[in-house]
């Protein structure tokens, strides 16, 4: 008796062990795409892109990340964002931005990719938004509601750092390497460094970035700077005056 009962418990847990695995919530051909600005996962709820601490270049850029919800394709897929929202008479595609064909590729759940912007002098006076969704197609559908737009403040505004002019230890201020402030000197530092010269400069210790950095890496940005104004008072008729009109220096 004790053989038979045992043989049946074996059997049962047989079939159970052969009973088919839970079906996933998603039907096998979905696939929805969730969007959100950056590439860390947190999500923002705006990103403001503003052109006084963005270098001069004609072309930059924002970068955006998806992530699939449902199945992966052994195939690559394209999609494209298009404007669902913000003011779109002020902000315009091929003005101020510029979207493309965007390729997830085969395998894969995830990607980074860019929404070009257009160097303008449009929102010097007054910002404008703008909000990017997904343009569903045959490969994906809308992701959840969360993470399904992307809203961009695009403005024009200087701000001086309250660091340029004073900064207790350990910190050096900023016009010890940079000298007196203009919008025009902001502005050319930010596109011959590559960033806005909003940095703190750490005098003792190990800097931490991003938001700090050694006094000799501060040394070596001042002395680019320099250089790369001999030049472009070499390469023009006139030598860089800022908005004062005032020759632009550096220390």
């Amino acid at each position: 008796m004790k053989n038979i009962t045992f043989a049946i418990l074996i059997c049962s847990l047989l079939f159970i062990g052969c009973e088919e695995e839970p079906k996933s919530i998603y039907p096998e051909d979905f696939s929805g795409l969730n969007l959100w600005l950056g590439i860390n996962a947190a999500k923002p709820d705006s990103l403001e892109y503003n052109y006084a601490f963005k270098s001069l270049n004609s072309v930059d850029s924002i970068m955006f990340s998806v992530r699939l919800t449902g199945f992966s394709n052994a195939q690559d897929r394209t999609f494209k964002l298009k404007p669902i929202g913000g003011d779109t008479t002020a902000i315009v595609e091929g003005v101020h931005y510029k979207l493309k064909d965007y390729v997830l590729k085969a395998n894969t759940y995830q990607g980074v990719f860019p929404v070009y912007i257009y160097r303008s002098s449009d929102f010097k006076n007054k910002s404008a938004k703008i909000v990017f969704g997904l343009k569903e197609n045959e490969n994906f559908k809308k992701g959840i509601a969360e993470r399904s737009d992307l809203k961009i403040v695009f403005r024009d505004k200087f701000s001086k750092p309250a660091h340029w002019d004073v900064d207790p230890l350990p910190y050096y201020r900023l016009s010890t390497f940079f000298g007196v402030y203009s919008d025009v000197k902001f502005q050319f530092i930010t596109t011959i460094i590559g960033e806005a010269p909003v940095f703190k400069v750490r005098y003792t210790g190990t800097p931490v970035p991003p938001s700090e950095i050694s006094y000799t890496r501060a040394q070596y940005y001042q002395n680019r700077c320099k250089s790369e104004l001999i030049k472009y008072n070499q390469e023009h008729s006139q030598p860089l005056r800022d908005e004062n009109n005032v020759l632009v220096v550096f220390p």
